[in-house]
């Protein structure tokens, strides 16, 4: 019996609770059915002006301006409007005079900002950030730069206020960023135009001389980029017309090579190194006169460049880099003075044609400038040629103190008697056709032999001519006369 009465509680207890529930439930729906949310109105400023003031920030990359929309209440509920820009009304507002003529809109890519802006529940205004490259604006920096941005479409009921919808954000470049610390790019190596040698402003390996050229960048650095480097012949024949640049040729852009032509700057760098090679064979090509390089910058990934140091023109003397030692071979003027002996292996730089002629492959020591065919010999230190055949040659270049008689002592090694050869200077032949004298030792035994000619002062090319190469050469020697 008391477990029935307990059990008829219980069923009791559920009913009430559950009658209880549906009646709050019933109050609740009564409430929320009598209430309405306020919807509200969207504004924004009609226009943004940024320059000296405090209204917007500004970094290395980018200069960002808050931008708010207002409400005219609360906003009851949380709901979102869309962003977007006008780039065509800046060009209207310019044609009818609400904007000063010579104005730009912001570019394409130059600038950002969110395309949906959410408002939560209850408040009265929110802010997003236009962020505007910095390069952009300081390409311009002696423009006004505009863009319109619009907001529309709010969801969940709100409005925009009538002619508040667009805002103009018009941007003084000059004020907003100060002339001094704006960013440009340049050639930095001195010299205009920038003369090799000067010092030791080049690297020279046995084919190929590589010259630095440096860039800068002014102001601030910050983040990486990039410029390119093109070549600007034009530029270089401009200066050879209006007689700038004297007894030079341009060098096509064939005959030499950029190792970097997209040239980084490292973060937080201002300067960078591009290289310049050229094959000494193309430069010496152009004999007695000097060779020009001209070289543009353009399309930086940031910043903008200094139109006065955007291109530099390399002037480059081919003579310097053709002696094997840097300078050329010494004759002594004084009279009785022994010359240095010119060593045979030590011919100018410029390769097959320029430097040297060699009608077969490498013989002798494959060490000694590999990428030569001439034949040398395994002297220490390296000094013969060997394994001559008819028609070969090789240059050197030398320098005459005085103008004079002078003997010349050619150092052959000949197992027979039908040896030929001449000594030309500047293609001229000053000894004419001599034979070489047969020597006990066969080649390796060069001796002397002695013949006089007549020399001029000054710096020139001396030939050694093999018009029947049957012997080995070790070098020679000059002695004044008188």
């Amino acid at each position: 019996m008391k477990r029935i009465f307990t059990t008829v509680h219980l069923c009791l207890l559920a009913i009430t609770a559950m009658l209880m529930m549906s009646c709050e439930k019933e109050k609740l729906s009564g409430v929320l059915a009598k209430e309405t949310v306020a919807n509200v109105k969207l504004s924004v400023e009609n226009r943004i002006d940024i320059g000296s003031g405090e209204n917007f920030t500004l970094n290395n990359d980018e200069l960002i301006i808050p931008v708010t929309i207002n409400l005219s209440g609360a906003s009851g509920t949380a709901f979102n409007v869309q962003v977007t820009s006008n780039l065509d009304t800046i060009a209207t507002l310019v044609g009818s005079g609400t904007l000063p003529a010579g104005t730009i809109a912001l570019a394409e890519q130059t600038f950002n900002f969110p395309p949906v802006i959410d408002f939560a529940y209850g408040i009265k205004s929110t802010t997003f950030n236009l962020a505007v490259s910095r390069s952009f604006v300081e390409r311009n920096h002696s423009k006004l730069l505009a863009l319109a941005i619009k907001i529309s479409a709010p969801s969940k009921g709100n409005a925009i206020e009538a002619n508040k919808n667009a805002v103009i954000v018009v941007i003084n470049a000059a004020e907003a960023i100060a002339a001094e610390d704006v960013h440009y790019i340049s050639f930095a190596s001195a010299g205009s135009p920038y003369l090799v040698p000067n010092g030791t402003n080049y690297e020279i390996g046995t084919q190929d001389l590589t010259i630095p050229l440096n860039l800068a960048l002014a102001g601030l650095a910050g983040s990486d980029f990039t410029v390119d480097v093109v070549p600007n012949d034009a530029l270089v024949t401009a200066l050879i017309n209006n007689g700038t640049l004297k007894n030079t040729v341009v060098l096509s852009s064939g005959s030499y090579a950029l190792t970097n032509p997209k040239v980084k700057f490292a973060p937080n760098e201002n300067s960078a190194k591009l290289e310049l090679t050229a094959r000494i064979s193309e430069l010496l090509k152009n004999t007695k006169k000097k060779v020009a390089i001209g070289l543009l910058l353009r399309n930086p990934s940031k910043f903008q460049l200094d139109e006065t140091k955007k291109s530099i023109v390399v002037v480059i003397d081919p003579d310097h880099f053709r002696p094997y030692n840097g300078t050329p071979f010494l004759i002594k003027g004084a009279i009785g003075a022994v010359s240095d002996m010119i060593p045979a292996a030590q011919y100018d730089f410029g390769g097959e044609g320029i430097a040297f002629h060699d009608t077969g492959g490498k013989d002798g020591v494959g060490d000694y400038r590999p990428n030569d065919n001439v034949d040398v010999g395994d002297y220490t230190p390296r000094s013969v040629v060997g394994w001559t055949s008819d028609g070969e040659w090789l240059t050197y270049t030398v320098n005459v103190e005085e103008t004079g008689e002078y003997e010349l002592n050619s150092l052959i090694g000949a197992p027979g008697d039908n040896g030929r050869y001449s000594v030309f200077f500047d293609d001229v032949n000053i000894t004419g056709i001599l034979a070489s004298a047969k020597t006990p030792g066969s080649y390796g035994d060069q001796q002397p032999n002695r013949t006089t000619v007549q020399l001029t002062k000054g710096r020139h090319i001396m030939k050694f001519y093999m018009n029947v190469g049957a012997y080995d050469v070790r070098g020679w020697i000059f002695t004044r006369k008188k």
